[in-house]
């Protein structure tokens, strides 16, 4: 492993130290909200679509979750699916977002288009002026949301919709296992016929 790789995969990390800190800002309404949808949506049959963007839209924020955790020799947020999480999380747990992230997502398509006028939307730029764009928009409250639930969308678990197969956890060597704790399971670690229910990773 290089220096770049080590890098990257501490700087993951650190993201993925913050989302427990950003969850820790919901309440618990919103947690259990969120842990039910999630196993709702375990159990339901896999889907492909959008139940809050557009095609349009999902094209453009899975772009932008794409250059802030990009692909390069290992999985980024496009293959995390990420923007999967993301429409997820706000058409159900994450909606008190919804109408400030859609008002937010069409101004930065406009600015976008009144920019490039050339191209068709922000997806269809090359990476270089995408960067560009994005220099000019990281300090505006759309941009911090993006940058907040692409992290979520990157780490949480995969049944919230992105984390695909867990290559989040396996960028920064995260095993998704029972950790035997005070207060909580430690007493039974040696009991006979105890067995964790595998929990697997929802595609």
């Amino acid at each position: 492993m290089n220096i770049d790789d080590l890098s990257r995969r501490e700087f993951l990390r650190a993201a993925a130290e913050s989302l427990g800190v950003a969850w820790l800002s919901l309440n618990w309404s919103q947690v259990t909200a969120a842990v039910h949808d999630a196993n709702e949506g375990a159990r339901a049959p896999a889907t492909v679509g959008f139940n809050f963007l557009t095609a349009a839209q999902a094209a453009d924020v899975e772009a932008i979750a794409a250059q802030i955790i990009p692909t390069d020799d290992t999985p980024g947020a496009r293959e995390a699916g990420v923007v999967y999480f993301i429409d997820r999380a706000l058409a159900t747990f994450m909606s008190r977002l919804a109408v400030e992230f859609r008002a937010g997502l069409q101004d930065f398509q406009h600015a976008c288009r009144a920019r490039y006028p050339q191209t068709s939307g922000f997806s269809a730029l090359p990476s270089a002026q995408q960067i560009e764009f994005l220099k000019g928009v990281e300090h505006t409250t759309f941009f911090g949301t993006a940058h907040m639930l692409t992290v979520f969308g990157m780490f949480a678990m995969p049944s919230y919709g992105g984390n695909r197969d867990g290559v989040g956890w396996k960028l920064i060597g995260f095993e998704d296992r029972h950790a035997f704790q005070p207060p909580f399971g430690y007493y039974d670690r040696d009991y006979p016929g105890f067995v964790i229910a595998p929990r697997g990773l929802a595609t």
